[in-house]
């Protein structure tokens, strides 16, 4: 058949540049399309101290309505990596792995880009190379720089490699976007977008600010709140590992997926309590309190409940391969599906169904307490005694501990009484029965009207 005829048959199925920008950046979120460009230079500090301390490394973000700015010293992108892969739509096979990296769909750099605005400036700088790159995402579009829509391919602007030095404070990158989307602009201009993005920074890369990582925003330095956990002789929650091989799930050869969790309880709040899940110590899921983790009749266990604020789960996922672990592209969620996820799952059940038990009889011994029914508050003051730790000083413990509730105190069934009077009134009253307590007051005029007017 000639080449002709070869050519006629030829049905054409690439996708448009238009298209594909519209899908990529259609379904995340404003913020978490900036988290991305965060997990790159987390990646950076991972790749520059595989040791994990970060110790005088820094990210910095700027924000306006009229221009984006992010900026770190984390060691900046090799140039053969901008050449050959960071700037790929997707992360081919080849590409040189970043050990127990955060960023590893390939898409979240140029989804970031598209999402904010047009106008794109690059400057990364290593030990040894620099490059600049200026990109217009219209005339990237149209096939401006060759004329020729269907070429995906980007340019540097400068180039320098094989430096023989590099001043130490030029180390890093620099992206700053403009021509912002007008969307993109209105919520920049808002102080509650800020402050949101503060939170979900703050909380999404709570693990790297704990080993040094310095991270502001507009100028304002972030802090982190660890992952604590109540922690006493009397009362002590599970913490098991576990090792799960990638040919354990589909046979084939690959990395380790390491596996930490831990339940107890910590400060009652009915919106912190729930499971949190990390993959290589960025958290991909907060307080949750669905299906998704535990929270389900189909796992054998109730829906979330206020008697559980008090709750914490903590899952840790940890691989080389990052690629195993159990999350969405958009690091927004759990992937529920992953054979991963699944197994683990089941453990996560298991060493919460203690957890939940003894809440629902801490509560069940509150109200006892509360309606003064002689009940003695051993799992209250249980809690009381507690001192809260962090996840990474609790030990290894395969079961979670705990005093068990007192007997029901024998007797007729007690209940409370209560009724309001004016004070003055209720102040002499207790002058009059020499008692010191609103409560005394209220046992002995019961009392009193019982025993003379009880029989009538």
């Amino acid at each position: 058949m000639s080449e002709q005829a070869t050519d006629k048959k030829r049905i054409n199925a690439s996708p448009t540049k238009e298209f594909f920008i519209y899908m990529l950046i259609r379904d995340i979120p404003l913020s978490r399309a900036i988290l991305d460009l965060v997990d790159n230079s987390v990646d950076g500090a991972r790749r520059l101290h595989p040791n994990g301390d970060f110790q005088n490394l820094w990210v910095r973000v700027e924000l306006d309505s009229t221009h984006f700015r992010i900026a770190d010293n984390c060691g900046g992108i090799p140039v053969e990596i901008a050449r050959s892969y960071a700037f790929r739509f997707g992360r081919p096979s080849g590409a040189p792995p970043t050990p127990h990296s955060v960023g590893q769909f390939g898409v979240g750099m140029k989804r970031t880009f598209f999402k904010l605005g047009s106008k794109i400036k690059i400057n990364s700088t290593t030990n040894n190379s620099r490059f600049t790159m200026d990109i217009d995402v219209e005339g990237w579009k149209a096939g401006n720089d060759s004329a020729n829509p269907d070429d995906w391919h980007f340019k540097f602007d400068t180039l320098d490699e094989h430096l023989p030095y590099v001043p130490a404070n030029e180390i890093g990158t620099r992206i700053e976007v403009t021509q912002l989307h007008e969307s993109v602009s209105q919520s920049f201009g808002l102080a509650t977008f800020t402050n949101r993005l503060k939170q979900e920074l703050s909380v999404a890369h709570s693990l790297s600010m704990a080993k040094g990582l310095k991270i502001s925003v507009a100028g304002i330095p972030l802090n982190h709140e660890p992952q604590k956990l109540f922690v006493s002789n009397a009362l002590k929650p599970v913490f098991i590992e576990k090792v799960i091989s990638h040919e354990s799930i589909d046979g084939r050869a690959g990395s380790p997926v390491k596996v930490k969790l831990y339940a107890g309880i910590a400060e009652r709040s009915i919106h912190d309590g729930g499971w949190y899940i990390f993959c290589n110590g960025r958290l991909i899921l907060r307080a949750d309190q669905t299906a998704t983790t535990i929270w389900s009749s189909v796992h054998g266990l109730r829906q979330y409940h206020p008697d559980f604020a008090r709750f914490r789960g903590y899952a840790y996922f940890d691989s080389d391969d990052s690629a195993l672990l159990p999350w969405t592209t958009t690091k927004t969620g759990v992937d529920t599906d992953s054979p991963i996820y699944k197994t683990v799952q089941q453990d996560m059940v298991e060493i919460s169904k203690p957890v939940l038990e003894f809440l629902s009889n801490l509560e069940k011994e509150r109200v006892a307490v509360e309606q003064g029914n002689g009940a003695t508050p051993v799992l209250c003051d249980a809690v009381e005694n507690t001192k809260a730790e962090v996840t990474d000083s609790v030990p290894l413990l395969e079961a979670f501990v705990a005093p068990k509730p007192p007997p029901i105190p024998s007797g007729p069934k007690m209940q409370k009484i209560q009724y309001s009077k004016p004070e003055e009134e209720v102040n002499k009253a207790k002058k009059m029965l020499k008692v010191k307590t609103y409560t005394a007051v209220g046992e002995q005029t019961f009392d009193y009207f019982m025993k003379y007017e009880g029989d009538q």
